[in-house]
Formats: structure tokens, C-alpha cells, sequence
């Protein structure tokens, strides 16, 4: 049975300079996800950052251009904001070696459902999860996943699958 595709219905709001992703961190604080190479290549630096806060908005954060400014760090850094996702360890452990800034209080959204759902060790994917979940399919575009996220400006496209990720954690 395949599921309706999920989609993030909220504005996606998109920063590229230092400036705004000061200011979308900053949006964030007051409110209150790496590029990804087939196995065998060397990942590059984290280029894009995704969060969402609740439904009506995401931030696609591309930092390959801004760098982490200060307030977006204090986000990070701040272990009283949870960050969540599917095996958000390895990315805040990127986001560490990329950008020598630690992301406290991730938080495995698995490890999670397996308390939640009773199911000991079983390993999700994100779209596993969504399925599980919201009985929604998450879409796993090959082409953009394995895209250039380090391209000057984001397609319409990567934007959606971006936020659309982040909404699903």
C-alpha cells in the first residue's frame, strides 16, 4: 500500500548570507538537520542546515556561504532547545568537526519510536518512521539527495526536500 506523499505546507525561509542566517537564528531563539555523498566519496564541508520549529515555517540555512554565526551557534550550543532527527549524532558530530561548534541535546527520534512503539533495536529511516508514523511517504529523491548542496543558490527543489525532512523529524 503506498502512502500520500508528505509535504511541508508551511513558508520555507531560505538564508544564504551570514546576515540572515544571524537572523534566522535569531528568529529561531526567540521561536523556541549535511550534504550527503554515496558512500565511498568523502563528504564535503556541511553545507545546509534545516530547522523547523513547528509547522507554519522551516529554515533552510545554507552555511556552506554564511558559516555558523553567533546567534545560530548559541542555538546549537544551547542544551535546553532539543535537536532532533534520524541519527542527529553523526550530523552534529559533522557540524563539530566542519565548523569546531558542538550541537548539545540531539536527540535520535529512533531511538524514540523504538520506546515508544515497543520495538527494542529496530533501525529507522526517517521515511521508515514517517510511514510508521503519519502513514505518509517521505520522497527520497536520489538526485537531489546526492545533488550539489554546495551550488550557489538552492533549486525550489532541494528547498522543498530540505524542509520537508526537517518537518518529518
Amino acid at each position: 500500500m503506498r502512502y500520500p506523499v508528505l509535504r511541508f505546507g508551511g513558508s520555507i525561509l531560505y538564508s544564504r548570507t551570514t546576515k540572515d542566517v544571524e537572523k534566522a537564528a535569531t528568529e529561531l531563539l526567540q521561536c523556541l538537520k549535511a550534504k550527503k555523498n554515496e558512500a565511498g566519496i568523502m563528504p564535503g564541508k556541511a553545507a545546509v542546515m534545516q530547522i523547523c520549529c513547528d509547522t507554519s515555517f522551516c529554515h533552510i540555512m545554507h552555511i556552506i556561504d554564511s558559516g555558523i554565526p553567533p546567534s545560530l551557534q548559541f542555538l546549537l550550543e544551547d542544551s535546553s532547545i532539543s535537536k532532533v532527527g534520524v541519527a542527529v549524532g553523526g550530523d552534529a558530530v559533522k557540524i563539530f568537526k566542519d565548523y569546531n561548534v558542538p550541537v548539545k541535546a540531539v536527540e535520535d527520534i529512533s531511538y524514540l519510536a523504538n520506546q515508544k512503539l515497543g520495538r527494542g533495536c529496530q533501525k529507522w529511516s526517517l521515511a521508515s518512521l514517517t510511514e510508521e508514523l503519519v502513514c505518509k511517504e517521505l520522497q527520497k529523491s536520489k538526485k537531489i539527495r546526492l545533488g550539489n548542496w554546495e551550488v550557489g543558490i538552492l533549486s525550489q527543489k532541494q528547498l522543498e526536500y530540505a524542509a520537508t525532512h526537517a518537518f518529518a523529524s
